[in-house]
C-alpha cells in the first residue's frame, strides 16, 4: 500500500478537520491499515504528527449467475460498507447486480461488509429481455440480450430469431406501456407481433 499525498485529519491548531499534505510517514498493520505520519495543515500551515488507523478491505465471496450458469468471484469491500440488494458491485472488471446476500446464516435485503457471508448476484454488462411474441393468434416466448441502459419502444420494429416484429407493449415493474419506451434493465417482459411481409 502506498503512502498517500494528503488527509483528513483534525489539526490540533485550527481544531477543525481539514486537508494535510504528508510529508513523511508509513504504513503498517495488519487486522488494521495504521499511518503514522508527519502532515502539514493547508489551512494554517502547522506541521504535526498524525495516527490514522483504518480497518483493512474484506474479500466478499460473490456466485455471479447468467443465463444457466453460475461462476464465483468477490469483491473487495471495506468493513463498514453496506451492500443492499440491487447495489451494482464491480468484481474486477464486470458490473454485477446483487441479487441476494447472505448474513448471519440469513437472508437480507441489506448488510454491513463484515457481516456478509455471501453476496449473490446477476452479470449486468448484458441483461436478458424476455417477448411474448404472437403470430397467426398464438403466442411463444423469444429473448434478447441487451446492455442494461438499451431502450426499447412501442412501435420499434427488431430482429427476432429469424423474423421481424413489432413492439406493441412493454411490461415494467408496476404498470403496462403502450407509448413510449423503457431501459432493458426496467423491463419485465415486452409484447410484440410478427410483421407481416406483403410483396408488391
Amino acid at each position: 500500500m502506498t503512502l498517500p499525498t494528503s488527509v483528513m485529519v483534525e489539526c490540533p491548531f485550527c481544531r477543525q478537520e481539514t486537508l494535510h499534505e504528508v510529508l513523511s510517514g508509513k504504513i503498517g498493520g495488519k487486522a488494521q491499515t495504521v499511518l503514522d505520519s508527519t502532515v502539514k495543515c493547508r489551512e494554517c500551515g502547522q506541521v504535526h504528527h498524525s495516527l490514522m488507523k483504518a480497518e483493512k478491505p474484506i474479500d466478499v465471496p460473490v456466485i455471479i449467475s447468467w443465463l444457466d450458469k453460475s461462476t464465483r468471484s468477490s469483491v473487495c469491500l471495506g468493513p463498514d460498507e453496506a451492500v443492499s440488494v440491487d447495489d451494482e458491485v464491480m468484481c474486477g472488471e464486470e458490473p454485477v447486480l446483487v441479487t441476494s446476500i447472505e448474513s448471519k446464516g440469513a437472508r437480507v435485503k441489506r448488510a454491513k461488509v463484515r457481516d456478509i457471508e455471501t453476496v449473490w448476484g446477476k452479470r449486468y454488462s448484458k441483461v436478458r429481455v424476455p417477448f411474448s411474441v404472437n403470430h397467426l393468434g398464438k403466442s411463444y416466448a423469444e429473448h434478447v440480450l441487451a446492455v442494461p441502459d438499451e431502450e426499447f419502444y412501442i412501435g420499434d420494429i427488431i430482429n427476432l430469431g429469424n423474423h421481424e416484429v413489432v413492439i406493441h407493449s412493454i411490461k415494467i415493474a408496476d404498470k403496462s406501456l403502450r407509448t413510449g419506451g423503457a431501459a432493458a434493465r426496467d423491463i419485465v417482459r415486452v409484447y410484440a407481433s410478427r410483421v407481416r411481409k406483403t410483396s408488391t
